[in-house]
């Protein structure tokens, strides 16, 4: 392999874990009262963002579909990603070019989320599992300008992708393609 196939990428820690949950509230007064986490942002009341540091999240919570809880069997991993923190953007596109030149399944971005504001690029392991490299996500702390928790309006584009699809390497997931699709156009 030469060029791009080449690009070894550099993360620096293990970001964030995206947990699809049955009930979203009964999760977070676990996650909040149990474990110790704070609340960071919401998408609705369907996906709520915690924290134990400064990042803006270490943990998400997204509410499962009906049908998911349904077809929800104990035991079994409902994780919908977790995630690697890079340097930057540049690395993001570096990362994007060497898995488009090894084949490898990008399943959305590159992307900048509303909660957070961290720049993303989502792909698929061997396994189909969801893996993400980020970067540039909001601080939350004594040192960091100040954050107050807000609901996010799903039903925008901004919440998914501030960048309104701009740098996107795949088409959107099919819950976006709706949005986009009812507000007719992006």
């Amino acid at each position: 392999m030469t060029g791009p196939a080449m690009y070894r990428p550099r993360p620096d820690k293990l970001g964030h874990l995206v947990l699809k949950v049955r009930d979203v509230q009964a999760s977070l007064a676990f996650y909040r009262d149990v474990v110790g986490l704070d609340v960071s942002d919401w998408i609705d009341d369907r996906m709520v963002f915690l924290r134990c540091g400064q990042d803006h999240h270490d943990l998400a919570l997204l509410q499962m579909t009906p049908d998911e809880v349904a077809g929800h069997q104990p035991g079994r991993s409902p994780v919908e990603h977790f995630s690697y923190h890079v340097a930057g953007l540049a690395e993001i596109e570096q990362i994007a070019a060497m898995l488009q030149a090894r084949g490898v399944e990008i399943d959305r971005g590159i992307g900048k989320h509303g909660p957070g504001a961290n720049a993303f690029l989502v792909f698929r392991d061997p396994d189909g599992n969801n893996v993400e490299f980020y970067c540039d996500m909001i601080q939350i702390g004594p040192d960091h300008p100040p954050h107050e928790a807000r609901v996010w309006d799903g039903r925008e584009m901004e919440t998914f992708d501030r960048w309104a699809l701009e740098h996107f390497l795949v088409a959107p997931p099919a819950r976006i393609q709706k949005l986009i699709d009812d507000k007719g156009g992006a």
